[in-house]
């Protein structure tokens, strides 16, 4: 049973646990965190989403919700390193920015291995993800144009596209 931790609109703690698939109240906002991981050769991990979730099989950076007593960076190596098997020391993600929703407040990191990577080496969360690729501008473009990208996804790739574009080593290719 997973549980959150709650907070208001402005991200004051409510004091308060949430257990996940039961309707949040009005006003109150749990945290999630989303990672764009950069190979050592400059593509970014992009992940499939499991065939039985909400936007099936369409790809995302890897993410998830925060639980009860992590702080949003300590939730963001575990939901790494759940969903991909990937370690990223806390010194080595960047926080580059946040933003709330609806019932969530939305913490983005970024992550650039400091060795490459094999797709192979990656252990991926069954139920969460169902494949992973590495991407390079051009293809990430070219999969969003055939809607293979979830639509929110792409829109904070957009939104953070100097960060990711700094550490793909390109520039104004989105």
């Amino acid at each position: 049973m997973e549980q959150w931790d709650l907070y208001d609109k402005n991200r004051k703690a409510l004091g308060k646990l949430h257990t996940r698939g039961v309707e949040l109240e009005a006003g109150e906002y749990h945290t999630v965190v989303e990672i764009f991981t950069v190979n050592a050769d400059g593509r970014l991990l992009l992940t499939q989403r499991d065939p039985l979730k909400t936007y099936p099989l369409l790809w995302e950076g890897t993410g998830g919700s925060v639980t009860a007593g992590e702080t949003s960076l300590e939730g963001a190596q575990r939901e790494l390193q759940e969903e991909t098997g990937l370690f990223a020391p806390a010194e080595a993600l960047a926080k580059i920015g946040g933003m709330r929703h609806e019932t969530c407040f939305r913490d983005n990191y970024i992550w650039r291995s400091p060795h490459l990577i094999d797709i192979a080496d990656l252990n991926l969360q069954l139920g969460e993800v169902c494949s992973a690729r590495w991407t390079g501008p051009d293809e990430l473009k070219n999969m969003n144009r055939l809607g293979l990208i979830v639509p929110s996804v792409w829109e904070r790739i957009l939104l953070y596209r100097k960060e990711i574009e700094e550490l793909m080593g390109c520039r104004n290719v989105f």
